[in-house]
């Protein structure tokens, strides 16, 4: 019931907004990092701890970071959070897209664990489309806009939504 973002602990967060008038239903928006396709975090970084992989990934690498932060004033999403109770081994935390599981050929966690299908997983490029085709079957359900799509050069995340993004 109160506006949450990521912290060094909870890498996605679902926020709940309440139903707008003459709707009955509240909405939900996860937030995490979006993936950017050329992230903001990583062109901060002078000493390049954040790299992005060919599946889309923005990973971390601890033992290379100097702790300066610029990542998380870079990110116009607010994702980079910082470990400030580990006084000797801080480190930038933030959503990884499961990397690892990645590698593995698995689905990210979130997309894999989400109880209503809500999350797709897949190229860009089929997602886009799969975005555009549920936009021109619903179009009383979705905003005629793929959030992600262009904003801030492209993220590997894509939103759609039943409501104008600036309302979220």
């Amino acid at each position: 019931e109160q506006k949450r973002r990521t912290d060094a602990k909870t890498h996605t967060v679902v926020n709940k907004y309440p139903p707008k008038p003459g709707t009955e239903k509240p909405i939900f928006r996860k937030i995490q990092c979006n993936h950017c396709l050329e992230p903001a975090c990583a062109s901060a970084c002078f000493v390049r701890a954040f790299q992005k992989t060919k599946e889309g990934a923005v990973v971390y690498d601890a033992s290379v970071c100097v702790g300066c932060r610029y990542c998380m004033v870079a990110c116009p999403f607010e994702i980079p959070t910082y470990e400030y109770d580990k006084a000797l081994t801080p480190r930038v935390m933030k959503c990884t897209m499961c990397a690892p599981r990645l590698e593995e050929g698995k689905l990210p966690g979130c997309v894999e664990a989400c109880p209503t299908e809500a999350l797709t997983f897949g190229k860009r490029e089929d997602l886009i489309k799969i975005a555009r085709e549920r936009i021109r079957k619903f179009p009383d359900r979705y905003v005629d806009h793929i959030y992600g799509e262009k904003e801030m050069g492209g993220t590997s995340w894509l939103y759609l939504s039943g409501v104008p993004f600036k309302d979220i």
